[in-house]
This record gives structure tokens, sequence and C-alpha cells, in this order.
């Protein structure tokens, strides 16, 4: 039920008054000097490299070099996860016996990829393998009594769900009265009473030893690709599919450590190989040919396009995408992606811009702990993405409903510390159905439950976190000075590359500098500083920090919040920092 955090263009007329408060600037808890200076002696890394290290966790030389170069062989053996080697059995009977197998998935990123990696793994076994990924408004979230019937229609002897199913309880005892095995693969957190399939394949099952708990979707159906395909060459075959898997587990804003990094790290690697011909049209629809594919290009500009057939067309459109091996055909279809986009992005805009009118009206903001709202004229497929918006301007948990009749579909989103699937359970008695995972979850309700919903999330949110507990924070990893910035830590920072949840990019401060020269760029959005100190001078750029220039200019020193980062002009490499925050003195 998760789904991306996508991007959407920050429209001043749309920035919340209220939430324009500047961050406080505090040191990372888990800063120690003593530690970072024995990271350095066995390392040899920069100081300020270090202490982005140790303040992630990673203390030691074995530890490090096992983050900075992660391996395909670093991965957990599958058969570890409880019922992974149930599932490969009865997956192998089904191709033995040219039993017809359905893979069901979702309509996000992660569960469309999460399909397009099983499926395509089922065909290389030689099985007689369908696919089916429900659309949003028409079928809803989830395996569902009618999936289990079209797979009965279709003559499917073994549906295999990818990324959902954990609380299919009816959809599976439906199948079984038609004959119809269920294996279900999922992430999402699992229910009190676990559906009666053939096996279960989540990480987060109670009783599962699998040390990492936090794959997305896809890693968990790749674990049990990397199982099936062990007669065809194993991980070597399966890290073919490693461009998708990363899609997948970066759109699903899951922890990128531990094995999420692994997967991430490699798979954008085959992903800037280009081999899928609907990945590199969609890479080229993008304009982005010419680039390094990162993880923000995936989460901001890759993923989105993927999630917006899902959101207001089919999701199988997106699927089709990367099966796609004609380049003219993929071309088209990624021409129909970008469009959905589009559309998707007016969508969000509309809908952002009602629910901030409505946040300190309805909610009482900043008189609240948790934001949560309704519209007739809201459209399902996108209220996730505003959701997500208003938690990073807010800094509180969002949950967003659109209105069709007496019934609503919500979707909302959490931030650290407040586990949203754990407050919706406290609502539960409110609710008709609810499900997800700690940062992002979807529900549907009654239109007549809402105010009572409305009131009892906040009490539930309250508890844990008063209104004046919610401020926003830019954790600095250590202090640096403008010599410090040089490239040689600049590519030791690359090397902490993919960041996401779990591993931001490493931020600096650096204190008292002298304003050499103070510009604005790109229409007056955009700050460009020259900067120095008794060290040396350094560029930088402060996108959407185009309204403190004035200031600044009048104040000629400040203090900075910054990623020290590679520019790259006309053929010339320099170190430019890349300014998160900036204090006029």
């Amino acid at each position: 039920m998760s789904e991306v955090s996508s991007h959407v263009p920050r429209d001043p007329k749309l920035m919340p008054p209220a939430a324009t408060a500047s961050p406080q600037w505090v040191l990372h808890p888990s800063h120690s000097p003593e530690a970072a200076q024995e990271l350095v002696r066995a390392l040899g890394v920069p100081l300020a490299m270090a202490h982005a290290l140790v303040n992630r966790g990673i203390a030691t030389r074995e530890a490090a070099i096992r983050f900075l170069e992660p391996e395909i062989e670093n991965l957990h053996e599958p058969s570890e996860m409880l019922d992974l080697e149930r599932a490969a059995d009865r997956i192998f009977a089904a191709v033995r016996d040219r039993e017809r197998i359905l893979v069901h998935g979702d309509y996000d990123v992660d569960g469309i990829t999460s399909t397009f990696l099983l499926h395509s793994a089922l065909l290389e076994l030689g099985a007689d393998a369908q696919c089916r990924i429900p659309a949003r408004l028409r079928d809803g979230y989830g395996l569902s009594v009618d999936a289990i019937d079209e797979a009965h229609r279709r003559g499917c002897k073994l549906v295999v769900t990818v990324d959902c199913g954990i609380t299919a309880n009816e959809a599976v005892a439906h199948a079984r009265t038609l004959g119809i095995d269920v294996v279900v693969t999922d992430h999402h957190e699992p229910p009190a009473v676990l559906p009666e399939a053939v096996a279960i394949v989540n990480p987060l099952r109670p009783g599962c030893p699998y040390p990492f708990k936090s794959l997305a979707g896809v890693g968990v159906t790749f674990k049990l690709v990397e199982r099936l395909l062990r007669t065809l060459g194993g991980l070597d075959r399966a890290r073919n599919y490693l461009d998708a898997v990363a899609l997948g587990t970066i759109a699903d804003v899951v922890p990128l450590v531990g094995e999420n990094r692994v997967l991430a790290r490699l798979g954008l690697s085959v992903l800037n190989e280009r081999k899928n011909v609907g990945l590199r049209a969609l890479i080229e629809q993008a304009k982005l040919s010419d680039k390094q594919i990162t993880s923000g290009h995936v989460a901001f500009v890759l993923a989105p396009r993927l999630n917006a057939a899902g959101r207001i067309g089919e999701a199988e459109e997106a699927l089709q995408l990367l099966q796609e091996t004609d380049p003219a055909r993929a071309e088209k279809s990624a021409q129909k992606l970008e469009k959905l986009n589009n559309e998707r992005r007016s969508m969000n805009n509309a809908v952002l811009e009602d629910a901030l009118d409505r946040v300190k009206r309805e909610c009482g903001y900043p008189d609240c702990s948790s934001i949560l709202l309704w519209s007739e004229g809201w459209h399902a497929g996108v209220i996730g993405i505003v959701a997500s918006r208003l938690v990073e301007e807010y800094q509180r948990p969002a949950v967003l409903v659109a209105l069709t009749g007496d019934m609503g579909r919500g979707s909302g989103r959490s931030l650290p510390g407040l586990d949203l699937t754990r407050l919706l359970d406290g609502c539960g008695d409110l609710l008709l159905s609810h499900g997800g995972h700690a940062f992002a979850a979807g529900l549907s309700v009654s239109r007549d439950r809402l105010p009572a919903l409305r009131e009892r999330f906040e009490r539930l949110v309250r508890e844990q976190r008063e209104p004046g507990d919610f401020v926003q924070r830019l954790e600095f990893d250590a202090d640096l000075t403008a010599g410090e910035c040089d490239m040689e830590l600049v590519e030791w920072l690359e090397r902490m590359a993919p960041h996401g949840l779990g591993n931001t990019e490493p931020l600096f401060r650096m204190s008292g500098v002298n304003l050499e020269s103070v510009q604005v760029v790109g229409g007056g959005k955009h700050l460009k500083l020259r900067v120095s100190d008794d060290t040396g001078e350094v560029e930088t750029i402060g996108f959407g920090l185009g309204k403190h220039a004035d200031e600044l200019e009048r104040a000629g020193r400040a203090d900075l919040a910054f990623v020290p980062t590679r520019n790259e002009w006309n053929g010339r490499e320099s170190v430019q920092l890349k300014l998160k925050g900036v204090h006029a003195l």
C-alpha cells in the first residue's frame, strides 16, 4: 500500500505561511569525535567522511568497507526466510506439471517491478505464467475475491502475490474452494490472523528468522527469484533484474541500509547500463539520457512516471513498458506515461492547494498534532503524494481521504517515531479496512465516521507528541572549513550514495563565513554565493533560497548548512556546496 513520495514542483503560491519557520540546526546525536578519529586511522578517510559514517552507525573498518563497497554476495541466503523454500517447491511443481500460474501484484512502483521480476523469472523457467495488477479505482488494493474468480476463469491453479496478500484472508479462503493454491509474498505488517496460504513469505512474519526486516516488496520477490533461478545460474542470473529491484526499492521509501543498500546500489549500476529497452525509453523521455542515474532521479523523475499509470490510468501500462523489447513501441509507451504524469502533476497541485487551505481552518494548525482531511473533489490516485507534502511542510502525520458518495478511500504518511499502522490499528473500529507500514498506509472508511476518526487519530498522536514537539530539524554531521571542502572529500562522500531513508546525504555546517559575493539566479529563485574563511574560498548554490539574498547582502557574514558536491561545467570540475540552509549573521 506504500507509494513513492513523488516530487511536486515547489510553487510559492502553495507554500503554507506557517510552515516557513526556519528549522533548528542540531549536531547529529551520534556525533563522536573519538570514534571518527579511530575510523580515520583505520580507513584513511577524511575526518568529515569519518563523522558521516560514524553518525550512520558505521564505526569499524570492516563495516565501512561493507557499506562503501557493497557486493551481491553480501545478501543473506534466501532459505533463511520462513516459507521461502515451501514457496519455491510449490512453484517448481507448477512448472513441472504445466499448471498455469498467475502473478498478482500491486499498482505502485514496488508492486509493478515485483510483478515484472517474478513473471520474467517464471518465463525463464519455462512456466505457463500470466500476471495481473489491479486497477486502483476499479479493483482497490490487494488480492480480492474477484481477482481469484478471474484467476479461475483463466485456468490458473496457482496464484503468487507480490507486494500484497498478507491481509487477503477472504480471498485465499475463496481460492481454496476453487482448488487454487496461493503463495503470498509481501513486506507489509502482518495481521493477527494470517491467510491460510500454501506459503507466506514475509520477513515481518512472527517467527521468521530472516535477519533483515526492511525489504521492499520487490526485495522479497528478489529473494524468491534468486532461489528459483539457482538452477540457471542463481545470483548471476538474478543480477540481470537488479535495475527493476532498485526502482522498486528506492520508490517505496524503505531504509536504504543493509540489503536494501546492496540492492539499490548494484541495481543503479545495472540501470545505468540501459539494458532494459522500456527503461531506456523512459530515461530518454525524462531527458536523462546524458545523466548518470542516481537515487534522486529514480525517486523524483522515473518512479513518478511509472506510478502515474497506477494513479490515474492502468498500472499494467507501466508493466508493459518494463516488458517491452521493441524500441519503437517502448518509445510510444514512455510518451504515454509522460502524458499521464503531466496530468497527475496537475491533479497534485489542485489537491495540494485545497489541502493547504484547509489545514489551519479544519485541523487547527499549529495547535494540532496530526492532519486528517477529506473531500469529494480529490482524486484517490494522488492523495498519497499530497499527504507526503503535508508531512514535509508541517512535520505531522497526515491522512487524506477521497470521498465518493458515502465511502472514502484514504492514504496516510508519517514521520520517524510515529508508526502509522499502529496509529490506524488504534482506530480500527472506525475503519472498514487499513494496512501498510510505519511510514505509509491506506484505509477505507465510511463518510459518517470521518469526524470521529479525526478526533481519535489526533488523540492517539497527541499521546506520543504534543504540537510543540513537532519542530523541523536539520541534523548536520560535523563542522567544516572552506579549505576542508576539497574534491577528495567529495569523491569519498559520493561513495555513500544512494541516499534515502536511513542514509541521508551527509550534511555539514560552516560558521561565520565571509560573503564575497551574493547573487540570485533562476529568475530570482535560487541563491549563489562565494564564501571564504581563513582556510580558503568556495562556491555555493542554494535552490529555492533566493529570498535570503537581500538579508545576506546586508549582513556580509553567515552560517551555512550544506552538502559538498561535484560541479561540472564546460568540461571543468569543481567543488560546489549545495546549501540546505543559511543564517545571516
